[in-house]
Formats: structure tokens, C-alpha cells, sequence
């Protein structure tokens, strides 16, 4: 191998493992954020949690934009904003519909294929090329996420059939077309924006099912969930910087990262043991993404 080559492996290398490392971060974040309700006892006032997210969210981001100088205009490409909203939304519900009406480890192990679908768009619309290595190291991650599910008790009941599992799986459709967009922004347009765009159409779209449930939580609890605004204004700052710096093939698969995040937290809060397979299948998805990272 050349110096050059060797030079340009080194480069992609070290920029694949910084997006690697910010969208590991954002994946943490968000963690935190999907477990909200959980540690807050509520988790059937789930709407008014995304709801609040946004809006705060979207405080923030006025108050940045104008500490910035950035004009609050619509930019140009907000059919794109708007659509990543959309999908990213009704990622969301399909989701919390599938794991109310299944089990929530099948409905789980059914999203895992957004990162699978987010892949071969990435091939198709940007004209990725993911290597042998890389598509092994996709596996990797896939492969761990199978172990701790199937410990979790993923398609042992029978649940794994019927409208719930097709939710699922529209859920697993709409999250990799939002992370395709988000790829689009994030090369296109600048982060403030991006974070201004997604928290007011975010702030618009779940406003609505918010208000139908508004009398299930009190003043305080929603000025507490305020709170997770600034905290996903930090996660989706992380996650956009990996996106711009790397391909879909290296920063979907980091994805998997929340389950070992999920068993963390409920280790922690839950005191939920830790078993042979849960920490197997969280080191095969760490030991793959690292392999992911030195991959061309």
C-alpha cells in the first residue's frame, strides 16, 4: 500500500470513528429521553413527553438562533424538514402502538431491521458502497442486538403475528427513511436550522394528541418534562454531526447502541440483574462497531 493510500485509509478511519462516537453519544442521550417516562412513572402520558421535548426543544433553539444571528425564516428545503418530522413521527407511534399491543422484546427485534432499511436506501439514493468487512460488522451489531432481545424473550410468545407486527414494521419503514433525511440535511443545511426546523414541526404535529390527554399530568410534571428539550437539542446535535461526517452504512448501525444504553438504565434505576447473554450481546454490538469503524 502507497503512502497515499494508507494516508486516505487513516482519514477515513479517524473520521468514521468520530461519527461513530457522536452518534454513540445522541444514541445515549436519547436513551435517557425514550426512558423518560418510565422513570417518571408515566408512561401513559407518552404525548405530552414528545410534546413538551419539542417545544422546549424549540425555546432553546430560538434562543440560540438569535444569540447566533441566524434569521428565523423557513429555509427552502422545509417540505424536507417537515417530511422528516412526518416520518420521525409516525416512526414514533408505530412503535409505541406495536409494543402496547405486542410484546414489547418482538416489536423490539422487528425495529431492529431500521437500520437494515436505512442501509440499502443509503446504497440506493446516495450510491454508498458498503464493503464485504462492513456488511460483516453490520451483522455484528445486528447479531448482538438478536442475543440480548432473545434473552429479553423475543419470539417466544405469540404475539409476533398479525397487525402489531406490521406496525412494527412500518415503524422500522419510517425511521429509516427519517434517517435518510436526516443524512440529506445534514450535508445540506446548517445544524441551527436543522434544530429549529425539526422542534417546531415536532412542537405542531404532536401538539394535538398533548392537548387530548392534558389533564393527565399537573403544572409541575409539565414544566419538568420541559427539561428534556435542552437534553434533545443535545442529542440531536450529536447525532447530525455523525451524520455529516460519515455514510449511512457507519452511523445507522450505531443505532444499536440503545440497548445496551436501555440495559444500563435498568440496571441502574430498575435493578434489573445483568445476565450471560445481556452482556455477551452488548459486547458483540460494541466489539462490531468498533470493527465498523476501521472498515473502507
Amino acid at each position: 500500500m502507497s503512502a497515499n493510500s494508507q494516508t486516505l485509509t487513516n482519514n477515513a478511519t479517524g473520521n468514521n470513528m468520530q461519527a461513530i462516537l457522536w452518534v454513540l453519544s445522541g444514541t445515549a442521550v436519547f436513551s435517557m429521553i425514550f426512558a423518560s417516562g418510565k422513570l417518571l412513572g408515566g408512561s401513559d402520558w407518552v404525548w405530552q413527553i414528545i410534546f413538551f421535548r419539542y417545544l422546549s426543544g424549540l425555546a432553546v433553539m430560538i434562543a440560540v438562533a438569535r444569540y447566533q444571528k441566524v434569521r428565523l425564516t423557513l429555509s427552502p428545503k422545509w417540505p424536507m424538514h417537515l417530511s422528516r418530522a412526518l416520518v420521525g413521527g409516525a416512526g414514533g407511534c408505530a412503535a409505541i402502538y406495536a409494543a402496547a399491543n405486542m410484546a414489547v422484546a418482538d416489536a423490539a427485534a422487528i425495529g431492529l431491521l431500521d437500520s437494515v432499511f436505512a442501509i440499502i436506501l443509503g446504497m440506493l439514493i446516495f450510491r454508498e458502497l458498503v464493503s464485504v468487512r462492513r456488511w460483516l460488522a453490520i451483522s455484528g451489531c445486528i447479531a448482538g442486538a438478536v442475543v440480548v432481545l432473545l434473552d429479553q424473550g423475543a419470539f417466544q410468545a405469540e404475539s409476533a403475528l398479525g397487525f402489531a407486527a406490521l406496525a412494527a414494521l412500518g415503524s422500522a419503514i419510517f425511521l429509516a427513511l427519517e434517517s435518510v433525511l436526516i443524512r440529506a440535511l445534514a450535508v445540506k443545511e446548517d445544524i441551527i436550522v436543522v434544530l429549529l426546523h425539526v422542534n417546531f414541526f415536532g412542537a405542531l404535529l404532536f401538539a394535538i394528541p398533548a392537548l387530548l390527554i392534558w389533564g393527565e399530568t399537573d403544572t409541575v410534571t409539565k414544566l419538568t418534562l420541559c427539561l428534556l428539550g435542552p437534553l434533545a437539542i443535545l442529542g440531536q446535535y450529536c447525532n447530525i454531526r455523525g451524520y455529516r461526517i460519515a455514510n449511512l452504512s457507519i452511523v445507522a448501525p450505531v443505532g444499536y447502541s440503545w440497548i445496551i444504553f436501555a440495559l444500563a438504565i435498568d440496571y441502574l434505576f430498575f435493578s434489573q440483574p445483568l445476565t450471560a447473554m445481556l452482556i455477551s450481546g452488548s459486547a458483540l454490538i460494541l466489539l462490531s462497531g468498533l470493527y465498523l469503524a476501521k472498515t473502507p
